[in-house]
């Protein structure tokens, strides 16, 4: 028979054998997300969209999965999440192949949407198996491991769309992406049932609720009282300037220095690669030099700004420097992600609504994509690049404003 301590030492490797096939598949899964983003200047460049169009197709994936989040959050609760993480791995598999065979516009929306609906559960469920299944003295890195799947998905992305694009037709690019969600779907089933013989289910403790927290009343008073609903804008922006940049930055650098895709795609993931760096700045910034979280998302947009302007100089001056302005700004935007989706609603723990609040903002996020796939393109199309930026200036200093107006309250807030 087995002693305790070799089952103590297959605990330890199967905990940590599931969080490492959570980031795989979360990465692989932002991989997929990512395709259409990648395939969009191609697309565009033999005619198939304008860039109207191009936009409605992703903005169709966000709208279904920002809305079937804030529909979905009791039916995330009651399914398993190994189950929820096997549905997105597939359909997202299945949907590659669809796109790659799919002509026309009214069936790649339809299979693009689809797509957004069949992965609205993923990052609850992966959340769920840290919380549920990684032992505790391994779950709090495993959250902050976690960050950098979804910048890893989209840099493995466009860097291998930057390959494929070289040489063959963009539906070649989403059947490689269909083969390798294929193959991470065999491992993440494999894997996840390897390890959950030796795995149960944690035992989570109960947060008190507080006389301060309960005095609060309903959750929608808290976002009141809190300021938090003034973030929501800033959250909705985020987004925007974060996801709606790399959408369209392969097209904007192709069209502006008559560069090919390949080439736009090889650029983007050098935008792609700087952008983990906002996780270490937005650990440096907050809570050592700022102590207010609405601050600290502020200064995030505060420090883009600038970049923002200077885009307007884009083909006056070196593709190099406009791809630096972009790798700069989208940085922020995802140090801003950092506050917005993990350390905001933290401080909402004591209420019982960490939950809520994180799927809240999440869903206002995956709106913002929603508005810049299909805002930017159109934009893009009727007003050229020149006036699309001036948007990106515009909207960038609204979300600062919000954020400094969201403060005084936030910081109240969170001293008590």
């Amino acid at each position: 028979m087995e002693n305790d301590i070799e089952i103590s030492q297959k605990r330890i490797s199967a905990s940590r054998a599931i969080f490492i096939a959570c980031w795989l598949s979360y990465a692989a899964i932002s991989m997929g997300k990512s395709v259409y983003s990648a395939s969009m200047a191609s697309m565009i460049a033999e005619g198939m969209f304008t860039k109207s169009y191009s936009g409605i197709i992703n903005s169709g994936f966000y709208l279904l999965y920002g809305g079937a989040q804030l529909l979905g959050g009791k039916l995330i609760d009651k399914i398993s999440p190994i189950i929820w993480i096997n549905i997105s791995m597939v359909g997202t598999a299945l949907s590659m192949l669809g796109m790659a065979f799919a002509d026309g516009f009214i069936p790649m929306l339809v299979i693009w949407s689809l797509d957004g609906l069949l992965q609205f559960a993923i990052w609850p469920a992966i959340v769920r198996v840290i919380a549920e299944y990684v032992i505790p003295s391994q779950r709090k890195k495993a959250m902050t491991l976690i960050s950098f799947s979804y910048c890893a998905g989209m840099l493995s992305s466009y860097l291998c769309g930057s390959v494929v694009l070289s040489f063959a037709h963009w539906r070649v690019f989403f059947i490689v992406a269909a083969v390798i969600l294929g193959g991470f779907s065999v491992y993440w089933v494999l894997a996840s049932r390897a390890s959950l013989k030796y795995l149960s289910k944690n035992d989570i403790e109960e947060k008190e609720v507080s006389a301060e927290a309960a005095s609060h009343g309903p959750k929608k008073s808290v976002i009141i009282s809190s300021g938090l609903f003034l973030l929501f804008i800033p959250s909705f922006i985020r987004t925007c300037l974060d996801l709606g940049l790399k959408s369209w930055v392969p097209t904007m650098i192709m069209e502006s220095y008559d560069v090919s895709a390949s080439f736009a795609n090889a650029l983007t993931t050098v935008l792609v690669l700087i952008n983990l760096s906002g996780v270490f700045f937005c650990t440096w910034l907050y809570p050592k030099i700022v102590k207010n979280a609405a601050v600290g998302f502020g200064i995030c947009f505060a420090a883009a700004l600038p970049m923002t302007v200077l885009l307007l100089f884009t083909g006056k001056i070196p593709v190099i420097a406009v791809v630096l302005l972009l790798s700069g700004l989208t940085t922020m935007m995802y140090a801003g992600h950092q506050f917005n989706n993990v350390i905001i609603p933290m401080f909402f723990a004591k209420y019982h609504k960490e939950g809520s609040i994180a799927g809240i903002l999440n869903a206002i996020a995956s709106f913002g994509a929603v508005a810049a796939t299909f805002g930017f393109g159109y934009l893009a199309d009727n007003f050229g690049w020149t006036g699309t930026i001036i948007s990106w200036i515009a909207i960038t200093a609204t979300a600062l404003i919000f954020c400094l107006m969201a403060s005084p309250a936030f910081g109240r807030f969170t001293k008590e």
